[in-house]
């Protein structure tokens, strides 16, 4: 087990996360209950089991339908009916096992219920142990864009989830390498590196502890997100843009990997990234199985929807963009004519060479 420090609570990183989510929640003395995704019934199960073994009171549990399209205030409003039902009281905790839309969703509900819950998150999901679970970050979607309403409300701990990584389609794998390679770009070459060399083999606890190491460092310099974080959307101004325009049919890693090709194409434009080492990129998204280019969306329905950004500043779009392997630039101003070109590009497979 790794346990990752640096922020006011720990992030482990596990072969076990039901036997250490139990462990803590027992610590505390607190009774809890249980929101899972459907999808992993059986990893809610383990969780369960662990639960009994450490004789912690579980006042209910509800698998919820999971996903970007399920991200909603409705849902949150069905979970906190329930918690209503279950007359839950502050000293509760609420447990969170799933991916990145479960534990957003959770989280925001352990924010704003009783004006605050303890709450721990079980990420089961690639993207959900080296991102979404980490930084207090929590939140749902409204249908203008994502993440529009959340709020900043840390748990009492991480846990990666190793063990779940088995009840992952290959696609749910392949895409959550996404937001390792981001990681490499942003502060770990040897990550970026290792990626090169392996592809998909490199998501192991290795990989998985570097890139929650790179958004930890960062967190922790910025943990409202007033001006360092910013940097951990590299790929992801662009990448939500094709989510919303896809409606949701393209998966968050897709989109970043076609966004972060997008903020490649955008910094050499602005002189700040080389051919070569956008040919890096490309070459280490491709042999993680992830695509680089978007197909059946209209380029007038991304950029409308990169107009809904919650991040604009003073009405106009600011970028992360990558310098070099290990550093990147945040604010970056890019005129709109360039923006929308390199998304009409992003529509078409890379150039023979592998830079544009």
């Amino acid at each position: 087990m790794m346990i990752l420090d640096g922020l006011p609570y720990s992030v482990l990183v596990t072969e076990d996360g039901p036997a250490e989510a139990a462990r803590i929640v027992a610590r505390r003395g607190a009774a809890c209950v249980v929101v899972f995704d459907r999808r992993i019934a059986s990893r809610a199960a383990a969780v369960r089991a662990a639960l009994e073994a450490q004789s912690v009171r579980v006042l209910g549990e509800r698998g919820l339908a999971a996903g970007e399209r399920r991200k909603t205030l409705r849902s949150a409003t069905d979970v906190m009916h329930w918690l209503t039902s279950l007359r839950v009281e502050r000293g509760t905790l609420l447990l969170a096992v799933g991916g990145g839309t479960l534990t957003d969703l959770a989280g925001f509900v352990a924010a704003t219920y009783l004006r605050g819950l303890a709450w721990l998150p079980v990420a089961t999901t690639v993207l959900g142990m080296v991102d979404a679970a980490i930084g207090g970050k929590t939140g749902v979607d409204l249908p203008e864009g994502k993440n529009l309403v959340g709020a900043f409300w840390d748990p009492v701990a991480v846990i990666g989830d190793l063990g779940a990584l088995d009840t992952l389609p290959r696609r749910q794998r392949s895409t959550g390498m996404a937001e390792i390679v981001k990681s490499g770009i942003i502060g770990d070459p040897a990550l970026f590196e290792a990626i090169e060399r392996r592809g998909m083999r490199a998501l192991d606890a290795g990989s998985i502890g570097a890139a929650a190491r790179v958004k930890i460092a960062i967190v922790a310099a910025d943990p409202r997100d007033s001006g360092a974080r910013a940097a951990l959307n590299l790929g992801h101004t662009i990448g939500h843009a094709l989510e919303a325009a896809s409606l949701f049919r393209m998966s968050h890693g897709e989109t970043v990997a076609v966004g972060l090709r997008a903020a490649g194409m955008l910094a050499m434009g602005e002189g700040l990234w080389s051919k070569a080492e956008q040919a890096r990129l490309l070459r280490a998204l491709t042999k993680c199985r992830l695509p680089v280019h978007f197909e059946g969306l209209s380029v007038d329905a991304v950029v409308e929807a990169l107009g809904r950004d919650k991040k604009r500043v003073d009405g106009e779009m600011r970028f992360v963009l990558p310098v070099k392997v290990g550093e990147v630039r945040v604010g970056v101003r890019v005129n709109a004519a360039s923006v929308r070109a390199v998304i009409e590009r992003c529509g078409s497979p890379p150039t023979a060479d592998g830079t544009a």
